[in-house]
């Protein structure tokens, strides 16, 4: 059994902590909840830390903002340095963030498994994954947070170990091609009422096709996607492929379109969505 420190008692957190806690010892912190574990003391009786925190999209939207990340690892650090203790960020931070870190403090062990969740099913989410992904530095590190959800999850799930940017990247284009697929079947919904046609009738039928699948092929009233993780993470690839001038001119057409269709952006009023303090 080993003892799992979680800094972010959020959906992510909770989920995390709960799944772990099969098996695991789990300590928390959120500074803003009873029953919260000061970081100094978490990190001094925990071999694995998670970071599940907010890494909102700016107010501007023109990309990520690190802010609380930034903070939180710059804390806990310099707390682990020189350690067999492993950094886990499993909050979603666009990719080349976790590399970044360890140049910036090289005597910690850092990783990343990022998350698949559904905020609805969070915990169930967790302990039936369809993929652990696990990006690391080393493979001792890998082996041993892969056996961490072995414990809890059985062998269910294949589990797939790579370096950290890969991982990073897994989940942006997971959630990036989600929310396309969305605007996509908007258009489709639209195309088929001009045609007098029922568009459930043929959603369904498209997503009988198992290349395709059924998922986000629905039509929400509201039209396009909301809530806070599609919106935040197609702002943050696009804000890093404009910082490294690359075309994402698909992409970019996804979001004009949302920002077109949605009339109702939810997701300005998510507390961890947008950082409004700028």
């Amino acid at each position: 059994m080993a003892t799992i420190g979680i800094i972010g008692w959020g959906v992510v957190g909770q989920a995390t902590g709960n799944g772990f806690r099969k098996k695991h010892k789990i300590i928390w912190n959120n500074k803003t909840q009873k029953g919260s574990t000061p970081i100094s003391e978490l990190c001094e009786k925990s071999e694995f830390v998670f970071l599940c925190l907010p890494t909102p999209m700016k107010k501007d939207g023109s990309g990520i903002d690190l802010k609380i990340m930034d903070g939180v690892v710059g804390k806990v650090s310099p707390l682990i340095s020189n350690t067999n203790k492993i950094l886990v960020i499993k909050s979603t931070v666009i990719p080349g963030t976790t590399a970044k870190y360890r140049k910036k403090y090289p005597n910690v062990e850092f990783a990343m498994n990022p998350e698949f969740l559904t905020e609805i099913n969070a915990p169930w989410d967790f302990l039936h994954p369809d993929r652990i992904v696990i990006g690391a530095f080393n493979e001792d590190t890998a082996n041993r947070i892969a056996r961490l959800h072995r414990d809890v999850v059985g062998y269910s799930a294949k589990i797939f170990i790579t370096d950290t940017t890969t991982a990073e990247m897994v989940k942006y284009m997971s959630n990036t091609y989600m929310a396309t697929k969305v605007i996509f079947a908007n258009e489709m919904a639209e195309l088929a009422g001009k045609l007098g046609i029922n568009y459930n009738d043929v959603a369904d039928m498209v997503g009988a096709d198992t290349r395709i699948g059924k998922s986000f092929l629905k039509v929400s009233p509201f039209k396009g996607f909301g809530l806070k993780c599609f919106p935040k993470d197609t702002v943050a690839i696009l804000g890093l492929a404009k910082k490294l001038k690359v075309d994402l001119s698909v992409l970019e057409a996804v979001w004009k379109k949302n920002l077109k269709i949605r009339k109702i952006r939810d997701w300005e009023g998510i507390r961890g969505a947008v950082n409004n303090t700028l």
